[in-house]
């Protein structure tokens, strides 16, 4: 029988490479995504009726579970990057076509959404599966900085790279189409740091039952996930903890970029530049503390210290809008802030849901959980934007700040479920 914490002389390089490829499709959805439609044409309605789509396919990432585990772990991760960047490719070509055809653009991030929800599946069950509890806890804040700085540069850094390659006279198709061929490039980087690294970690073995036997055992690890005792204080940080930066993340880049009263006045390549360096920056630090204090301190005596410190900088957010401020420097350290704070808090709703998650049925379980995450984190979308107009970003950032009174009281009830951690 392997021992998972002698086997994992490499963790650190494929937790890193892994997640960081996992965060790349996810960000030119949900980021570049939308600008890049805009910048080629399509209208608004169109726009969010790709995204939303999208985000539905990627949404049920748990029903591709008992097909997912008719394969060997390692292999499939490594075979579904490789095919992410193959789509990736694709996506540039039919972007740059002398007559793009908007079917073939549409099939390419269907099936984008479709392989790297599979991928996602599979790598999440791994790392649960394979890493014991003190493993877990000491790799999270690189899986945590990989992932975000994945989002950063596919995301940010993408709609960036466009605007620079627009400035020096390509169409707007053309410097989408090249920036995606960057990002392509990226991720077979990621795909062979992966592959090197997986190579010294377990393997277990694909699973030979019928797809039947599969989805009966998909049943019973939510049946199991259900009848769990920790399974509310668990969905309630799922739901609560991080619902405040939820919040302010769905409206920092239009508060950032508007030039009406409370905005930032950023130009887009400005805005995404900063973010680039302070989230790279906050979120590396950020995940290094939130690591360490959870494998020092255990996770349930760390949920509240470091859910207040995730909460306190939207405080500062806030005050800009009041401000009016334009100091790139005093934006950037609050940024910084914010990302560090975000970073650290992250790391322990993260090992929370996988200590759940972890035992028989682990991928199974995980995937349901991080599902209902997915759900948290787009739903409010559905209602952040009417809401800043009406109250203006000054105060819709205190309304965010708010939130984090049912933040604190789900870690405290939280915490005692993880005491042993």
């Amino acid at each position: 029988m392997h021992n998972p914490a002698a086997t994992t002389r490499r963790a650190w390089l494929w937790v890193t490479a892994a997640y960081l490829f996992q965060a790349i499709p996810a960000a030119v959805r949900d980021e570049a995504l939308p600008v890049a439609l805009k910048n080629t044409g399509y209208p608004d309605k169109e726009i969010t009726q790709v995204v939303a789509m999208l985000g539905l396919v990627f949404g049920f990432k748990i029903l591709l579970a008992p097909i997912v585990a008719a394969f060997r772990p390692r292999g499939f991760i490594l075979c579904s990057e490789l095919a992410v960047s193959v789509l990736l490719g694709a996506l540039a070509w039919q972007v740059t076509a002398d007559q793009p055809s908007s079917p073939a653009i549409i099939a390419c991030l269907v099936l984008l959404s479709f392989v790297s929800a599979a991928h996602d599946f599979a790598l999440d069950g791994y790392f649960v599966s394979s890493l014991d509890d003190r493993t877990r806890a000491t790799h999270s804040g690189l899986l945590n900085f990989a992932s975000k700085l994945g989002m950063v540069l596919a995301g940010p850094g993408l709609i960036w790279l466009a605007g620079r390659i627009m400035d020096y006279g390509p169409q707007s198709a053309d410097a989408w189409g090249l920036s995606l061929c960057t990002v392509g490039l990226l991720s077979l980087l990621a795909v062979g740091a992966n592959a090197l690294g997986l190579r010294s970690e377990p393997d277990p073995a694909a699973d030979e039952r019928s797809v039947s036997a599969r989805f009966r055992e998909m049943r019973d690890g939510l049946v199991s996930l259900c009848v769990d005792p920790r399974l509310a204080a668990v969905l309630g940080l799922v739901l609560f903890y991080r619902a405040s930066e939820i919040h302010m993340a769905k409206i920092l880049p239009l508060f950032a970029t508007a030039t009406t009263a409370g905005g930032l006045a950023l130009g887009n390549e400005t805005y995404a530049l900063l973010r680039i360096v302070t989230a790279v920056l906050g979120l590396a630090l950020g995940g290094i503390v939130g690591s360490q204090v959870v494998a020092r301190f255990g996770l349930g005596r760390s949920l509240l210290p470091l859910g207040f410190a995730m909460h306190a900088p939207l405080a500062a957010i806030a005050w800009l809008a009041m401000d009016g401020t334009h100091d790139l420097w005093l934006i950037g350290l609050v940024f910084f802030v914010e990302y560090l704070a975000y970073g650290a808090g992250l790391c322990a709703l993260i090992l929370a849901m996988m200590k759940l998650a972890s035992g028989p049925g682990a991928a199974v379980r995980y995937a349901a959980l991080s599902t209902f995450a997915l759900l948290a984190n787009y739903l409010p979308g559905l209602w952040a934007g009417a809401l800043s107009d009406r109250l203006g970003y000054a105060h819709y950032f205190l309304f965010a700040l708010s939130l984090a009174v049912p933040g604190i009281i789900s870690a405290w009830f939280a915490k005692r479920y993880f005491e042993e951690a």
